[in-house]
């Protein structure tokens, strides 16, 4: 259940005074929970505070709090989406090292990241080690590699992967049909 101040700190977010909140909390000893902590991250990302969003987890970091995949994800995407790849992967490689059991949302955001680069080689590879790591892909998954295929033109790659994805019972999603129907 989402609290109060979970509530405030998402409108705050969405306001940019996120950060300076979150340390007037930390001064008076109200730290926010995990929620919260995740609600603030997203919100500064969604409004572009991609600087100020990297900081503040170093914050968290630096305060050893106990850091979920929620928090993480939410890190590794924002990473991707504001052009820092390299960092992403740094973070993404050292997630096991800290104790936290990287899941489906983060392999999909790396590949999708990965991807977004023309980096295909590493994508599959990622998508690859998925299974050997425990965490099976998902049809998000071979949707998001699927695009990269198509917005690099590999025909027999997107045939090959397409027809994986039928194999393993799973579906294009509509981007993915958008996509090829652009295509052809």
């Amino acid at each position: 259940m989402l609290s109060l101040g979970a509530l405030l700190l998402g409108g705050f977010a969405r306001q940019g005074p996120t950060k300076e909140l979150f340390f007037v909390m930390h001064k008076h000893d109200q730290l926010p929970d995990l929620q919260t902590c995740a609600i603030i991250l997203d919100g500064l990302f969604k409004c572009h505070f991609h600087s100020e969003a990297i900081s503040l987890f170093r914050e968290f970091e630096k305060m050893n709090l106990d850091l979920n995949i929620v928090i993480y994800n939410i890190i590794v995407n924002g990473m991707c989406s504001y052009g820092k790849l390299n960092d992403a992967l740094e973070l993404f490689s050292c997630l096991p090292s800290k104790g936290v059991k990287i899941d489906v949302v983060t392999y999909n955001t790396m590949i999708k990241g990965l991807c977004k680069e023309g980096l295909l080689d590493e994508a599959e590879e990622l998508l690859m080690k998925m299974e050997e790591n425990g965490c099976p892909p998902n049809q998000c998954t071979y949707n998001v590699y699927v695009q990269g295929l198509i917005r690099k033109y590999d025909i027999s790659g997107t045939r090959k992967y397409l027809q994986l994805m039928e194999d393993k019972g799973f579906s294009a999603d509509a981007t993915t049909t958008e996509l090829l129907i652009k295509w052809f």
